[in-house]
């Protein structure tokens, strides 16, 4: 009876051992699972953030290099429509000399072949496609080099100004329009033109249908201001030209670009 009684306790405190063996063990279980799970998570989400970073830095670098192309394209387009109106300024200002001139009866061939490329016209188109695309999709926060951003934003500003003064450009060579058959004759102004669109130099020595001073003055007057306005676009498109040029030089430098 006494030898069962002592088994009966020994085999309590064998299960009492075992329970806080097993209790101990747990414990320790526990800690063991959550900790490898939090170091999963945690590095899953280092993994995830280094993902994000690479996936938005090859963005950024595919924008980088767009918005190079997009810069050259406008050095090229900046070359032409510099070069077109010093040319076409030095065309007004002969043209608004000869129309005063008083020997400008010897003159209609050259002065109607003039008065015709009045209307010629070498638009500079912004290439801006990159800039839309990171404005419009939010996406100027991809790129990293701020001081690029904001001399992207400011060469964009001057581009503006440059489109405003061609607007106003343009008004001038409607006023001209408005006046010019006050002036000259249509049908010989028409002849200066073939089927294909080119420039012909009359050979009749067409005339002025008006010797009116003071309607002569005026659209001489008109073709001066055109002159002075178009060499200023000329003088701003070099302006934004240098511009874009050290732009250029300013990414490849921030970027690491050879």
């Amino acid at each position: 009876m006494e030898e069962n009684q002592s088994t009966e306790i020994e085999k309590d405190l064998s299960n009492k051992d075992v329970i806080n063996s097993l209790k101990k063990r747990n414990w320790k279980s526990y800690f063991k699972e959550f900790f490898m799970l939090f170091l999963a998570v945690f590095c899953g989400f280092l993994a995830e953030n280094y993902r994000e970073s690479l996936s938005a830095r090859n963005i950024e670098k595919e924008y980088i290099f767009s918005l190079i192309e997009d810069l050259k394209t406008d050095t090229t387009n900046l070359s032409l429509y510099i070069s077109f109106r010093r040319e076409k300024s030095v065309l007004m200002d002969s043209l608004a000399e000869m129309i005063l001139s008083e020997e400008r009866s010897l003159l209609g061939n050259q002065i109607y072949f003039l008065a015709r490329q009045v209307f010629n016209e070498q638009a500079f188109f912004y290439s801006d496609g990159t800039m839309q695309q990171l404005k419009n999709a939010g996406n100027l926060r991809l790129l990293r080099k701020r001081n690029v951003v904001n001399a992207l934003l400011t060469y964009e500003k001057k581009v503006k100004v440059l489109e405003e003064w061609d607007e106003n450009d343009n008004k001038t060579k409607s006023t001209f329009r408005e006046m010019g058959g006050k002036v000259f004759n249509s049908s010989e102004l028409n002849k200066t033109m073939d089927a294909n669109m080119k420039f012909v130099m009359p050979t009749t020595n067409p005339q002025l249908i008006t010797n009116d001073f003071e309607v002569i003055n005026e659209i001489a007057f008109q073709i001066h201001y055109l002159s002075k306005m178009t060499k200023g676009n000329s003088l701003r498109a070099e302006s934004l030209k240098s511009d874009a040029a050290r732009l250029l030089e300013l990414i490849h430098s921030e970027y690491k670009l050879d």
